[in-house]
């Protein structure tokens, strides 16, 4: 006689989940602590993390974890006061962006001090160019104050 998988098992025997019982407002705060956990890992804030070092992951982190907190807030009533489990989760968020843009320029500052001729091999992981803002685009020229065809005055 063959074995009856445990109740609430799917054909595979995993667990089965009652997705009406996941409340979103937990499902987001809890993959936003999750992010930031990884975010702090990547930035060497989590000692022993195999994979600690790589700033655009760092960053990927830290972005997500700050728009599922936002959507999370987005939900909120006007003027409710915000749960201290929230409150810690911004506060720690804070803390996090500060570290990156710390470590962002620390990387530059190594990669400044060592002439900009590092190997890329050695190059820290943060300074890459989706962790860096592009630069701005030049200011436009003033306009002349009377207009010719040719633009000039």
């Amino acid at each position: 006689m063959a074995e009856e998988p445990p109740p609430n098992t799917g054909p595979e025997g995993m667990p089965e989940v009652d997705l009406s019982q996941i409340r979103v407002e937990s499902l987001l705060l809890n993959v936003a602590s999750e992010l930031m956990s990884i975010g702090a890992g990547q930035l060497g804030m989590i000692p022993g993390m195999i994979n600690g070092g790589d700033g655009v992951q760092a960053r990927l982190a830290i972005g997500g974890a700050d728009a599922l907190i936002a959507a999370f807030l987005e939900g909120l009533p006007e003027g409710t006061e915000l749960p201290e489990p929230v409150q810690e989760l911004r506060r720690a968020l804070a803390e996090l962006q500060l570290a990156f843009a710390d470590a962002v320029a620390r990387s530059e500052a190594m990669e400044g001090d060592a002439g900009g001729t590092a190997p890329a091999a050695t190059k820290p992981k943060a300074t890459s160019k989706a962790a860096t803002p592009p630069p701005a685009a030049p200011p436009e020229p003033p306009r002349p104050k009377i207009w010719t065809p040719g633009g000039d005055v």
